[in-house]
């Protein structure tokens, strides 16, 4: 097939709308950052972009209930170590007021006995993110009251679990992380059932104190020894809690800047790499441009010369 001027001059200008397409296809690269900005750039690569971006919603969600979990976590161990240095103290006043010789000195006991109380209350009623810690899951109820007469202990709050999920789940792991303890197994229910609870036994030693029961007091010293304990015990399972929070924390974190890493190559620009081709298609075009000038001034001179050997 002979090719005539004009189809060369065609074919020119087709070559030159497909660089200018993509000069400017370049140019929005560089100036977005993005090389991949609707699905019909790389079908494939939008998809695995839509699924990376999807994977990295769920690491920062599951990030975001690890968090909660562990502000939530590092309450409870600041609120329980102020209990044990309280119930530490007020065992220290028993052994003190078991060897108390005056009525002033029994008095002062007493009355720091009573401080004692008022902040251990306070504590059993910490919150956190406006929720009431050791309440249960009724947490908009502070949990914890006392009467100062007869020393009876109400607690108002119940025994259920706070669950978040961190993890994905799978047939042997839910991916659920316990956040509370309840107030139960910390202080103690309500003892008008007769059971036993810390807050009650901090004002029982102050009621053995202001009478002078030496009895009552001597028991308040192996009592709040075994509080103590508890306590203790209740810090070890947050501790180790709280360990297994940061572990996941960490992993969350590494796994969500490894998505992300792969997601900046599906879809971000390699600006030094845009640059250069950008440079060349410019070139290019510059030089089909002259091109089709050429191929212009032919086109002209040969309807000149037909013209002119009319």
């Amino acid at each position: 097939m002979r090719i005539t001027l004009g189809m060369q001059t065609n074919e020119t200008l087709l070559n030159l709308n497909d660089q200018q397409d993509q000069i400017n296809t370049l140019s929005q690269e560089i100036s977005s950052g993005k090389q991949l900005l609707s699905p019909s750039d790389n079908p494939d690569s939008w998809s695995q972009t839509m699924s990376t971006n999807q994977t990295i919603r769920e690491y920062n969600s599951f990030l975001s209930n690890v968090n909660f979990a562990t502000g939530w976590g590092q309450t409870t161990e600041s609120a329980l170590n102020e209990l044990s240095g309280l119930l530490s103290q007020a065992k220290q006043v028993a052994i003190s007021a078991g060897s108390s010789t005056g009525t002033a000195e029994s008095g002062a006991l007493a009355t720091q006995v009573n401080g004692i109380l008022q902040q251990a209350l306070s504590i059993a009623n910490t919150q956190y993110d406006n929720q009431y810690i050791f309440a249960g899951t009724a947490t908009d109820t502070a949990p914890y009251s006392i009467n100062s007469s007869t020393g009876a202990v109400t607690y108002n709050g119940n025994t259920g679990p706070i669950e978040v999920k961190t993890n994905m789940s799978s047939a042997a792991d839910p991916g659920m992380t316990t956040v509370n303890l309840n107030g139960e197994a910390v202080f103690g229910g309500s003892t008008s059932g007769g059971g036993s609870n810390v807050l009650n036994d901090i004002w029982s030693l102050e009621q053995a104190i202001t009478s002078g029961n030496s009895s009552g007091i001597s028991n308040s010293i192996t009592t709040l020894g075994n509080d103590f304990n508890q306590i203790n015990n209740q810090l070890t399972t947050v501790g180790s809690q709280l360990s297994t929070l940061t572990s996941q924390q960490s992993a969350l974190n590494t796994m969500v800047t490894n998505e992300k890493g792969v997601l900046s190559n599906l879809q971000d620009t390699d600006i030094a790499s845009a640059t250069v081709k950008l440079s060349q298609a410019q070139t290019a075009f510059q030089a089909a441009l002259q091109v089709t000038s050429l191929l212009d001034n032919l086109n002209l001179s040969s309807i000149l010369s037909g013209g002119a050997a009319g």
